[in-house]
C-alpha cells in the first residue's frame, strides 16, 4: 500500500506542477480551449512518466506486472463496445431528469463547449443539415475506430499508471478497496483541468467532486476488464472510445445541467452503476469467476497459475503414457494400435 501512496503522491504533485507552469507561465487555460486542449493531451502522458521514472528507480521491469499484454479475447470486444451501449442508456435516463428532453438539437453543444456568438448560427445550421440517424453513424464509426488507435495510445499514458502500476503495487488489497482508491487518485488527479471548465464548465467547482465519483464508478468497470482480460491494454481502448463517443449525449438532450447531463453527470453516474451491477451479476453467478471478491494478485495470478497447472498437467499426462508405453513395449502381448499381437491371436 505504501508503495500505491507514493506513485499517488508523485504523480499528483508533478502533474499539478507541471500544470502550474503552463497555466502561469504561457497563460494556457479556459480562455485558451485550443492551448487547453493539447496540453490536456500531454497531460494524460505524466502517469507513466511517473511510473516508468519509479520503476527505474526500484530496478523494476517495464511490464513487471505482465498486464502489458497484447493477447486479444472476446472480452477486449466487450470492452471496446460497452462504451457505445453505455452511452445510449445514458441519454435514455438524461432524458427522465425533471427538465430535460429527449431531442436531437445544437443547443447543447453551443452551451457546453460555449460556441462563440458568431459561430452558434453557423453550428444550427450544419446540425440542421445533418440527420440524426447519420450524426449517430458518424460518431460510433469514428469514435470506435479512434477509441481503438489514437485515443487508445493517449489513454496508454494514464492507465499505465492507474491499472497497470498501481495494480501492482495493490496486489494484496481486495477489489472493491482497491478500485476505490484508484478511482480516488483519478478522479483528484484531473482537477486543475476541471477547473479549467473542462467536462463541467458551467460548475468547475463541483466538477471537481464529480470528476472523482465518475472516475471511481468507471474505475471499478475498467479494473474488472483488466483483471479479467490480464491486460491493460483493454482499459486504454475503453477509456480511448468513451472519451470518443460519450459527447453524443449533447446531441440528444436538451435542457438540464452540468450535474445531471451525460456520462459525466448524473446520469451516466446511474448508468455506470447499472453496468457494474451486470458485471456483478456476471461475475458471481454466470462467470463465476469471483474477480470482484479476490485481492488484484489472486486475480492476476490465479490466470498465470491456472496456465501452469494446464502445462503441468499435459507434460505429467505425457510422463505417464510414456511409462506406460514402455511398460507394454517391453512384456506385454498389446501393441499400441489396441489390437493383439500375432503370437496372442495364435
Amino acid at each position: 500500500m505504501k508503495k500505491a501512496i507514493r506513485y499517488s503522491i508523485i504523480v499528483c504533485l508533478f502533474s499539478w506542477a507541471m500544470f502550474a507552469v503552463v497555466h502561469w507561465g504561457f497563460g494556457i487555460g479556459a480562455d485558451t480551449p485550443t492551448g487547453l486542449m493539447a496540453f490536456s493531451t500531454v497531460y494524460m502522458f505524466f502517469p507513466l512518466i511517473t511510473a516508468l521514472v519509479l520503476q527505474a528507480i526500484d530496478m523494476e521491469k517495464f511490464n513487471h506486472t505482465g498486464l502489458v499484454n497484447f493477447k486479444v479475447r472476446w472480452s477486449w470486444v466487450v470492452a471496446w463496445l460497452l462504451p457505445v451501449v453505455m452511452v445510449f442508456l445514458c441519454i435514455l435516463i438524461n432524458g427522465m431528469m425533471p427538465g430535460v428532453t429527449l431531442e436531437y438539437n445544437s443547443e447543447q453543444l453551443i452551451n457546453q463547449y460555449h460556441v462563440p456568438e458568431d459561430q452558434q448560427e453557423m453550428v444550427r445550421e450544419q446540425m440542421g443539415q445533418m440527420p440524426a440517424y447519420l450524426m449517430i453513424i458518424i460518431t460510433l464509426v469514428s469514435g470506435l475506430a479512434a477509441g481503438a488507435t489514437v485515443n487508445a495510445i493517449a489513454a496508454f499514458g494514464e492507465e499505465y499508471g492507474w491499472r497497470n502500476y498501481l495494480v501492482g503495487a495493490l496486489r494484496e488489497v481486495k477489489f472493491w478497496k482497491a478500485a476505490l482508491f484508484i478511482g480516488f487518485v483519478w478522479g483528484i488527479w484531473h482537477f486543475p483541468l476541471i477547473l479549467m471548465g473542462h467536462n463541467y464548465p458551467n460548475e468547475p467547482q463541483w466538477g471537481v467532486l464529480l470528476m472523482v465519483v465518475m472516475c471511481i464508478l468507471l474505475g471499478v468497470i475498467e479494473l474488472y476488464f483488466v483483471l479479467k482480460t490480464k491486460s491493460m491494454i483493454v482499459a486504454a481502448i475503453m477509456h480511448g472510445t468513451i472519451n470518443a463517443v460519450a459527447g453524443m449525449t449533447i446531441y440528444f438532450t436538451l435542457g438540464g445541467n452540468d450535474f445531471v447531463n451525460g456520462m459525466q453527470g448524473l446520469s451516466g453516474f446511474i448508468t455506470m452503476a447499472v453496468t457494474i451491477l451486470c458485471i456483478w451479476v456476471y461475475d458471481k453467478f454466470i462467470s463465476k469467476d469471483n474477480i470482484l471478491s479476490m485481492t488484484l494478485g489472486e486475480s492476476i495470478g490465479r490466470g498465470i497459475q491456472d496456465n501452469v497447472t494446464m502445462t503441468t498437467d499435459h507434460d505429467q499426462l505425457r510422463v505417464e503414457q510414456g511409462d506406460q508405453g514402455q511398460r507394454l513395449g517391453s512384456g506385454s502381448p498389446i501393441d499400441f494400435h489396441g489390437s493383439a499381437s500375432k503370437e496372442e491371436r495364435d
